[in-house]
């Protein structure tokens, strides 16, 4: 054996006891997390999140609704007080547990918060104003834009909790 063959062997042995080291260290770590409980944890709040946010989604709908105007101001403003409620819980949840979603999908949540806001303050103002006629064209724009904008982005949303907790 000359010393060229006899250092590449010790190079590569060392080479690949270092990389199976990272592996075993990598293995270790996730078998720590899982231990730890952060692994339930970021589950329960994926979990809470999306309940939630199916909840909000839910609520929004009565609200922009044709089908849940019962006519009476007292109806709206309590479906009104109902949906900003829901969204402030949610948002609040949200702000709290952020930390333990990927950033790019806490973005695209936070994308979905603002897209709800505008829906709210556009049906509030534009219409079905308090005061005034209610402008049925918008009315029917919020609608549809709520059936198949929101309904896709809160299922894009929803496939991505289910890459992170591992169902296909």
């Amino acid at each position: 054996m000359d010393w060229e063959t006899f250092i590449i062997a010790i190079l590569g042995s060392g080479a690949v006891t270092a990389l199976v080291n990272v592996w075993m260290n990598h293995r270790t770590q996730i078998r720590a997390i899982k231990e730890s409980g952060l692994y339930s944890k970021r589950a329960e709040v994926l979990d809470e999140i999306m309940k939630r946010m199916e909840e909000l989604h839910r609520i929004m709908g009565e609200l922009v609704s044709f089908f849940q105007d019962d006519g009476s101001a007292d109806a709206e403003k309590a479906r009104r007080k109902k949906t900003a409620e829901a969204f402030n819980c949610f948002l609040e949840y949200l702000k709290r547990n952020r930390h333990y979603l990927p950033r790019k999908l806490s973005e695209e949540i936070q994308h979905l918060c603002d897209e709800y806001k505008e829906l709210f303050m556009s049906f509030s103002f534009e219409a079905r104003p308090e005061e005034g006629r209610s402008d049925l064209k918008k009315w029917k724009s919020l609608i549809d834009r709520y059936d198949m904008d929101f309904t896709d982005q809160q299922e894009c949303i929803a496939d991505e909790f289910r890459k992170i907790i591992g169902v296909k």
